[in-house]
Parts: structure tokens; C-alpha cells; sequence
């Protein structure tokens, strides 16, 4: 199906990544809301994910709030798999991360995502992967985790570090889809600064036109031009940003020549004595 034109941003998943992230498992135990059942589902295909297991969930159908959460992504929730036990829904995993915000001597080794995800998405090249999250009012058990061969903890403030599981599984599913897509679109040209040598010859071009415009000083315009440069040079332009400026200043120095034009040809009706024209 072609993409609408009407599209402003789009990602896709990058061929050599595709297998991998259908590798990917997203794993929730025990959730007792079926809202956040229908949320995980949404974000998972908002981030190419499919595959969704519930070990000793509550029930999801149609008729609850998992059909109106999940907002066009019911298919996932229709599609996951129902386990009682977590063991059983990691068995075929190469590698299991457990999410829990909570730290202690059994806890002792979590990873933040963005060291982990990279990790998991290697392994999901080769098999099956699962990212495991826990109940909304407790999270996983210490038994649980044990299951899993790798601990996440996503960082949060201290005051206040418990996530809604639809919000862990976001940033989670987030870290996921970066290692495997690209972008389409509006990003799809790499960017390259403009070289010195153009820079340069638009600041030439700017001075000579400020200082015709009677911005700068002609017996110092450096004063003011360094701090011009500062401000241009911040913008961290490429070779079309540059062509766009000196546009602007090209435009500014046709005007300040029509004006120049104007006014000597006014001083000239005055010097010859010749009536100046009525407006009327």
C-alpha cells in the first residue's frame, strides 16, 4: 500500500532488522486492568511489535476497556498468547529481561535500557526474545525475576519511581524500534555543514550589504560582525541554509540600492531647481 501524501514523519523497520523485532516478545504478568492491556497494545505496534504473551492476566475481550485503550491495535491483544505460568511463556526465550523499578541485595545487577535493548536485539537475531513486565500494584516477584536472565530498570526520580506498565512498556518498545528502523521521509538526507569556504563568502556578502545599508561602520565593521558570525555560526547551517541567507541579503540589497536611487534623484530635482511632482 502506497503511503498517504498527506504523512509528515514515518519510520520503517530496516530489512536486516525486520526478523529480529518479530523475534521480540512483549511479556505482562499478571495485569488486572484491562485498559493497560489495551495501551501496551497500542504503543507495541506504534513501535513495529506483534507478538504480545499474558501470563494470569485478566480477561480482555471486545466488551472491556482493552478494545477502546488499544485504539485500532486490538489485533495484538486478539493475537497474544495466554500463559498461567511465566516459565512456560519463557521457555523458547534466548533471553529474558525483567523490568522492576525496585533495587535490594537480590536485585543487584539491573541494566538501564539503552545498555540492554542494544543486547536483546543481537540476541533476537537468532531466536526468540521477551521484555517481561510485572503487575500494576507490585510489579514482579523475586522468584519471577529469577526466570529472567537479565534485570532492566528504567530511570526514573527517586520521589516518585513506579510506572504505569503501558509507560514502561512505551519506553521499552521505544528503545526496541530505534536499534531497528530507519527513517523515511523528511529525514532520509544526511546532514553536512556548510564548508568554511561558502560560510565565508556569506559573511563577505552580508558585511558588504550592512554596511551599504548603513548597519555597519565601513572604517570598523569587524565590531559587529563578530557577533554575527557567533549568532550565524550557531545555527549549525548546511550549503541550502547558507544559499537562503544570502537570498535574504540579496533581496535587502536591491531594496538599499532603489532606495539609494530614490533619494539621489530627489537631491538632484532639489540642486537643478526642477518642482518636485505632486503626488496628487
Amino acid at each position: 500500500m502506497k503511503p498517504s501524501r498527506k504523512v509528515q514523519r514515518a519510520f520503517s523497520v530496516h530489512p536486516s532488522w525486520a526478523a529480529a523485532l518479530d523475534n521480540v516478545r512483549i511479556v505482562l504478568v499478571g495485569t488486572t486492568h484491562a485498559g493497560n492491556i489495551g495501551a501496551v497494545a497500542r504503543v507495541m505496534k506504534n513501535m513495529g511489535l506483534r507478538k504480545l504473551t499474558l501470563v494470569s492476566s485478566t480477561e480482555c475481550g471486545p466488551e472491556t476497556d482493552a478494545f477502546a485503550m488499544a485504539s485500532g491495535a486490538y489485533d495484538v491483544v486478539e493475537a497474544a498468547r495466554s500463559e498461567i505460568h511465566l516459565a512456560d511463556a519463557l521457555a523458547e526465550t534466548h533471553m529474558a529481561v525483567g523490568t522492576s523499578a525496585r533495587l535490594g541485595g537480590k536485585r543487584v545487577t539491573a541494566r538501564s535500557p539503552d545498555v540492554l535493548i542494544p543486547q536483546l536485539m543481537e540476541n533476537a537475531m537468532a531466536g526468540t526474545v521477551a521484555c517481561v513486565f510485572g503487575r500494576e500494584s507490585r510489579g514482579m516477584t523475586n522468584d519471577e525475576l529469577k526466570l529472567c536472565t537479565h534485570h532492566m530498570i528504567i530511570p526514573t526520580d527517586a520521589r516518585f519511581a513506579s510506572m504505569n506498565v503501558a509507560h514502561a512498556v512505551a519506553v521499552t518498545a521505544y528503545e526496541i524500534f530505534r536499534v531497528a528502523c530507519r527513517p523515511i521521509g523528511f529525514q532520509t538526507k544526511p546532514f553536512t555543514p556548510a564548508a568554511v569556504g561558502i560560510r565565508e563568502e556569506m559573511y563577505a556578502h552580508i558585511e558588504k550589504v550592512l554596511i551599504r545599508a548603513g548597519f555597519l561602520d565601513p572604517s570598523n565593521p569587524l565590531r559587529m560582525m563578530r557577533d554575527i558570525r557567533r549568532i550565524l555560526n550557531s545555527a549549525n547551517m548546511d550549503a541550502r541554509d547558507v544559499t537562503i541567507v544570502r537570498g535574504i541579503f540579496r533581496k535587502v540589497d536591491n531594496l538599499v540600492r532603489i532606495a539609494d536611487a530614490r533619494v539621489r534623484e530627489l537631491e538632484d530635482r532639489l540642486t537643478s531647481g526642477v518642482p518636485q511632482e505632486s503626488g496628487e
